[in-house]
């Protein structure tokens, strides 16, 4: 017997999309993480010059595998942008949800 989800208000508000400009050595790497959990993804442009992919990925913070998806992509950004410091200039890779794509 299939047990029954109810979502709520609370729950639907768990929902959300995040913008995240991937490096193109790093793309694959979360390509694997986001398809290894059935997470929605859209691809929203490329920056050419700076070898960037722009990411938007739909979230649902109520799964406990989409919540460690986000983590673990964060934390491969966030060492990247470590490792990378003094290389990638000015360049933000984890986006709020509120900025607009024409700022790319």
């Amino acid at each position: 017997m299939k047990l029954l989800i109810y979502k709520t208000k609370d729950m639907e508000n768990k929902l959300i999309v995040k913008r995240y400009k991937i490096p193109d050595d790093l793309l694959m790497d979360i390509l694997r993480i986001l398809f290894g959990n059935n997470i929605k993804h859209k691809i929203i442009g490329i920056q050419e010059r700076q070898n960037i992919v722009l990411l938007n990925v739909n979230f649902d913070l109520n799964s406990l595998k989409n919540r460690e998806a986000k983590e673990n992509m964060e934390g491969i950004l966030t060492d990247y942008s470590e490792y990378m410091k003094g290389l990638l200039g000015d360049t933000v890779l984890m986006l709020d949800e509120d900025d607009d794509e024409n700022e790319y």
